[in-house]
């Protein structure tokens, strides 16, 4: 129980959480003086835990550690792996000399005794240690080898291996056209993976160790002057932003026969699953055979599903198969006058497409993605701890929108698909040398480019003006009082005259859910909470009761059934969100897109209570003649106009509609 433990908080990608129970594991385990492999299973567990955690030293020790006692008590089948996740670290650790002799031994065990699961994953990595000493006809053999063990035993995780490995190869020998051909086969059979909603997909991992498939393409189309097919490929790899969180709960998807096809669809899921395991276990051709057809019937089964799920419920079919938008689809959606820069970093160069209604274009800066990042966080440092923003702003405004500044004039609204880091960069503190960006155009941000479709769908035709505003909630903790908070939300009544203000012990968190839905503007003005180790559990604060805790979770924003046309969270850090190598932002703002609402005002760093309440009153101001954008664009400058550094004013952003 406790080893299982730590693999699950493994797969939750925390680490430390998960070390603690193996270590427990462990303890008693060495009191098991007549089973040693069980000291073995949990030193391997370790291992794995450590190498994911990038701590080499110590997967190593862990891993030599269960290497010894099973060669000790002669266990081949746990020899192999042994020697497979060694050679893996070593692999790891850049040492692929050391790697070879470790997988030749893991790959001789592992045909002696027949464990070809095994033998499958010992060979692609095998022959990613080749492929890195510059082997590539050993190599090729190997991923070959591989690729076709994975499709006898559908052993998918190996496939996508085998494919993105004789890519590569493929690539380093200048053969483009093969190259893609293998490259969007990996990435057919990754999606084909992440659209199976399991728990073990939420890890980081699951999406680190294959991002690079997505990257290596993008960057070859772009190579090859398929800038349209390049989008593409990178909508596909970020568009899925939902999906792994659905299958994480039972989510109150809206309406009953959505949940009931919901459910269905998720029950085929999990026999698929299932069938899959039992043919790659199987040992006997006839009952392969038995567990093969059976699948087949079940995914034919899955997609009848679907196509009723589309017939009856296209919101619900999109959420579960995402089908991600070209880029003359992202045309065709933009007005006159609106633009969007949608980025993608890779490893070496910065990546951004200028897309509007009639124009398209492409800018390519060199620049390493550590470097990049590395000047995100220092410059949101700076702004947090209002020192000299300048030179910070002026360098990153060098980097991404210098390329792009003469095709910027014109544009009366800006919309900014980020990536990687940039998802923490206010990028309307960027500034040109004489003007910040907010100066010289309303922004708004997306967290990807298909969300478009979502927004102009769901746009209201009118505004729905009924607003619940909640102001400096009883959080029985006097340090956390925000006075200014409360007359922050009095006066929205100014402009917004039909409006529930909910203070002190009346802002209940069990009062807002219950009643969210009845309301067009939804304003929270309370303490935030980021928790960088599992955003699900970011939250606002709000007042506790008899039910409940005080702490609205994003995974409660999830379950809500919110039908407003913006949400302004003035909280404290409320637009961040944890950042997977997949793009894949988890936290509030997501929540609540996923919920219903069209738009959500958030802060990207810990803000000033005189200035918010300052820049709120101005955008409520605004907002009652004007557009989200150009109300937030015209608010951040009013405060700019008393407090002129940026950290006090430019935290907020607007992602989703703009109008």
């Amino acid at each position: 129980s406790l080893n299982t433990a730590g693999l699950i908080w493994w797969t939750l990608g925390d680490h430390p959480s998960a070390l603690r129970q193996l270590e427990d594991a462990l303890l008693l385990a060495k009191t098991l003086h007549a089973r040693k492999d069980e000291i073995a299973t949990t030193l391997n567990n370790m291992g794995l835990v450590y190498r994911d955690a990038g701590d080499y030293e110590n997967a190593l020790a862990a891993l030599d550690r269960a290497l010894a006692i099973d060669r000790k008590i002669n266990s081949k089948w746990a020899l192999g792996y042994d020697l497979k996740n060694l050679a893996l670290t070593r692999l790891g650790m850049g040492d692929a000399e050391k790697s070879l002799p470790l997988f030749q031994e893991a790959l001789d065990l592992a045909q002696q005794i027949g464990n070809r699961i095994n033998q499958a994953k010992i060979l692609a990595g095998y022959g990613k240690a080749l492929m890195a000493l510059n082997r590539p006809e050993e190599a090729k053999t190997r991923f070959d080898e591989a690729l076709d063990l994975s499709r006898q035993m559908a052993l998918r995780e190996v496939e996508w291996r085998a494919l993105f490995g004789l890519g590569q190869l493929q690539l380093k020998g200048g053969n483009k056209a093969e190259a893609r051909i293998l490259l969007e086969a990996a990435v057919k059979v990754i999606e084909g993976m992440r659209a199976e909603i399991k728990l073990d997909q939420l890890k980081d991992g699951f999406i680190t160790n294959k991002m690079a498939v997505y990257e290596t393409l993008v960057s070859l189309l772009v190579d090859m002057g398929r800038d349209a097919d390049a989008f593409y490929v990178a909508e596909r790899s970020r568009a899925r932003n939902l999906i792994d969180l659905l299958g994480n709960q039972r989510l109150s998807l809206h309406g009953a026969v959505k949940q009931e096809l919901y459910d269905k669809e998720k029950g085929l899921k999990i026999q698929i699953a299932e069938y899959e395991t039992l043919m790659a276990q199987a040992t006997d051709p006839d009952e392969k055979t038995v567990y093969s057809q059976a699948l087949d019937r079940t995914r034919d089964r899955h997609r009848d599903l679907m196509l009723e799920i589309q017939l009856k419920n296209p919101g619900l079919a999109s959420i579960l198969s995402v089908d991600p938008l070209t880029l003359s689809q992202v045309q065709a959606l933009l007005e006159p006058g609106t633009a969007i820069l949608a980025y993608y970093v890779v490893p070496d160069e910065i990546l951004c497409w200028f897309i509007t209604s009639n124009a398209v274009a492409l800018s390519r800066t060199p620049l390493g993605r550590q470097t990049l990042a590395q000047k995100v966080l220092d410059y949101r440092r700076t702004l947090q701890n209002l020192e000299p923003p300048e030179a910070g702003a002026e360098e990153l405004y060098t980097w991404l929108l210098a390329p792009l500044k003469d095709r910027l004039k014109g544009v009366k609204t800006l919309g900014i698909v980020p990536h990687h880091i940039l998802h923490h960069l206010s990028f309307a503190t960027l500034f040109d040398g004489k003007d910040y960006l907010v100066d010289r155009v309303p922004l708004f941000s997306l967290p990807s480019a298909s969300v478009l479709r979502h927004t102009t769908q769901n746009r209201a035709k009118e505004k729905n003006t009924k607003v619940l505003a909640v102001g400096n909630p009883d959080l029985n903790n006097t340090a956390l009082a925000l006075p200014f908070a409360e007359k922050e939300v009095a006066t929205i009544g100014w402009n917004f005259p039909d409006v529930t203000v909910l203070t002190g012990k009346k802002a209940t968190e069990g009062w807002v859910a219950r009643n969210i839905s009845d309301f067009g503007i939804i304003h929270l003005a309370s303490h935030g909470e980021f928790d960088p180790v599992n955003p699900l559990f970011s939250s606002v604060k709000l007042a506790p009761d008899d039910q409940d805790d005080g702490n609205l979770r994003a995974s409660e924003v999830f379950g809500l059934d919110i039908r407003a046309n913006l949400v302004m969270l003035s909280a404290c850090q409320t637009g961040l969100g944890k950042i997977t190598s997949g793009d894949d932002v988890i936290g509030m703002n997501r929540a609540f897109l996923y919920a219903g609402t069209n738009a959500i005002v958030s802060s990207l760093w810990r803000v000033s209570d005189i200035s918010t309440a300052l820049l709120v009153k101005q955008f409520y101001r605004e907002y009652k003649n004007r557009s989200k954008a150009e109300s937030l664009s015209r608010a951040m400058r009013h405060v700019k106009n008393r407090y002129p550094h940026p950290g006090y004013w430019g935290a907020f952003v607007l992602v989703g509609d703009y109008r």
